[in-house]
């Protein structure tokens, strides 16, 4: 049950909160949908398409093994891993990325998006979590992914996990061009003050 229950937090956590509400609120302050601006084409297009392959496939592994048990073994279930200190520590990362996610797209606050608009300057966030990191919005994020494989270890999830892992990397490289063209000198000292992940 406690399995359960954090699965489908976690779900609703991503899509409505850690999405479609803060989507929603960084359209109210400043009239951007971040969708909208997701890029198209190109490597940044294609790789942002493999990235939301692996974040769908959460929803379906978690609906999937709360609603459907009969149907949870095509998932390929790694039996061996099915320990409860395993799955409970999972949970743990699970809920510790979640708040972090949603603690640094707060401190962002307008700058928050989830593609790259290259006409678009916004303000480069170094304060709070940002000062410990520079990407601690995607580390979270890799961190529940991780939890969630924890709590769920099977042939799909973990698949989900080897996709987001790589696509996280090629995006936060894309985005690291992108904000050098855009705050040169500025961005360029806080890359080496602060490192890429922790």
């Amino acid at each position: 049950m406690l399995y359960n229950i954090a699965l489908i937090s976690y779900v609703i956590f991503y899509t409505l909160i850690a999405l479609g509400i803060r989507s929603f609120i960084l359209y109210l302050n400043t009239g951007i949908n971040p969708f909208k601006k997701m890029g198209k084409g190109g490597v940044q297009g294609i790789n942002e398409k493999v990235l939301m392959v692996g974040a769908a496939l959460v929803p379906i592994i978690a609906f999937t093994y709360v609603f459907f048990k009969n149907w949870y073994h095509y998932l390929v279930p790694i039996d061996y891993l099915e320990i409860d200190s395993i799955r409970l520590m999972g949970v743990f990362l699970m809920i510790m990325g979640s708040v972090v996610t949603i603690v640094a797209q707060f401190q962002m606050g307008n700058s928050w998006r989830i593609g790259i608009n290259p006409t678009e300057k916004t303000t480069l966030i170094q304060t709070g979590l940002f000062r410990y990191s520079r990407n601690p919005i995607y580390f979270s994020l890799l961190i529940s992914f991780l939890g969630f494989f924890l709590v769920v270890p099977n042939a799909l999830s973990l698949c989900a996990l080897g996709l987001s892992y790589p696509s996280v990397e090629i995006k936060i490289r894309l985005e690291e061009q992108y904000l050098i063209e855009k705050h040169g000198t500025e961005f360029i000292q806080y890359m080496e003050k602060v490192k890429r992940w922790i």
